[in-house]
Order: C-alpha cells, then sequence, then structure tokens
C-alpha cells in the first residue's frame, strides 16, 4: 500500500499545490491532474530523488516503510519522464533491457522481444533510438519502465507524444501489465483522456496552494 496523508510538495519552503492524502493499493492507479506549473512532475521526482530546496511534506509510506530522506524509492521504482531519455549508443533492445541484470540471455531477449511487441515495436529492436520519431522514443521508454514491473511506476505524461489510436493501445498495455504485476501506479497528466478506463484508478485534481 503506498499511502499520503497530507502530502504536498515545498520548493524552497513554499507549497506548490495543496496538500493530498489518499491510499494506493497493488494494482491500483492514482491519476493526478492539474495544469502546469502546479509541481506534479515535481511530486513524482521528489518520491525518487532528493534535489536541492526541494522537500516531501506531510506522510509518504509504501508497505509501511516510510521514505528515506536521502535514497527515497528510487530502487523500488521505474519512472516515464516527459522526455524518453534513450542511450544513444544502445539499440531499442538493449535500452529496454538495461534493468534485467543477472537474467539469462534467453529469458532477457524473450521478455524484452514481448514487451516491444505489445507496444508495437516489435520490428525495431535492433535499431538506433534516435532514428526513431519522438512518439516511438516513448514507447521506448514505457516498453523499459514495463520490462522489469517495479513496485512502484511513476509516469510523467507518458501518452502526451503519441497519436490518439497508439495512445489508446500503450495506455491499455500500460494499467493492465501494471495490474497484473500489483505494481502502484502514479500518473500525472493535464488530460483525463490519458487515466485508466477500468475501476482500478483514482484521480486527484491538484490545486495551487
Amino acid at each position: 500500500m503506498l499511502r499520503c496523508v497530507d502530502v504536498s510538495v515545498k520548493r524552497d519552503g513554499v507549497p506548490l499545490f495543496r496538500p493530498v492524502t489518499f491510499e494506493l493499493g497493488p494494482g491500483q492507479v492514482m491519476t493526478l491532474l492539474g495544469a502546469s506549473g502546479l509541481g506534479k512532475s515535481t511530486f513524482l521526482h521528489a518520491l525518487v530523488m532528493a534535489e536541492p530546496g526541494v522537500e516531501i511534506s506531510g506522510e509518504v509510506s509504501l508497505d509501511g516503510r516510510p521514505i528515506d530522506p536521502d535514497a527515497r524509492f528510487a530502487s523500488l521504482s521505474q519512472t516515464v519522464f516527459q522526455d524518453a531519455l534513450l542511450f544513444p549508443h544502445l539499440s531499442i533492445r538493449d535500452n529496454v533491457g538495461l534493468s534485467l541484470h543477472g537474467w539469462s540471455r534467453e529469458k532477457r531477449l524473450e521478455a524484452v522481444d514481448d514487451i516491444l511487441d505489445a507496444v508495437g515495436l516489435g520490428t525495431l529492436q535492433t535499431s538506433d533510438p534516435y532514428a526513431l520519431s519522438r512518439g516511438q522514443m516513448m514507447r521506448v521508454s514505457i516498453a523499459r519502465a514495463l520490462v522489469r514491473p517495479p513496485t512502484l511506476l511513476l509516469l510523467d505524461e507518458p501518452f502526451s507524444a503519441l497519436d490518439a489510436n497508439t495512445r489508446d493501445t500503450v495506455r491499455d498495455v500500460v494499467f493492465e501489465r501494471a495490474r497484473l504485476a500489483g505494481s502502484h501506479v502514479i500518473l500525472v497528466t493535464h488530460s483525463e483522456d490519458d487515466r485508466p478506463i477500468s475501476d482500478s484508478g483514482q484521480v486527484l485534481c491538484l490545486t495551487r496552494s
């Protein structure tokens, strides 16, 4: 269970949004809606890394473990940022397989090819990632986060670069795989179309502090 009680994010001591309280079980999705500049992305970043001048206020815990002030939840999470952040010297397949340390080559290739097929990139495993469109690059980033489902999956406007048809397909893949894996998912977006179409989704609208 991910538990947040009266949580906000402060930058230089100033809260960015009014405190929120929610509980999120395995396989569930919390969608945080709000206009640009409210601190949605900063909230996700603060869950996984310490940043000078930025602090989380309130109570945050995951499976009863309070958030570590230094390590945060980095070891338990995967994040899909607004930018794909791919390694240009690695193929698409190798970018996606980065988290599969210790797996056999056969098992690693099977897992990577499976998730690339699911997001519609099955024919591009050996391609140079920077030869792709922005939408394709984002799908690689999404595949990398899903290939080894994390305890905490953080999504920062992950579908904004995708066309309408691809967005629907990839959105369904993301939330179905997260549900089956029991990942706790936080999605930040300004579009309600990004949220899951299921009973597993909760929504909170952030408002300026």
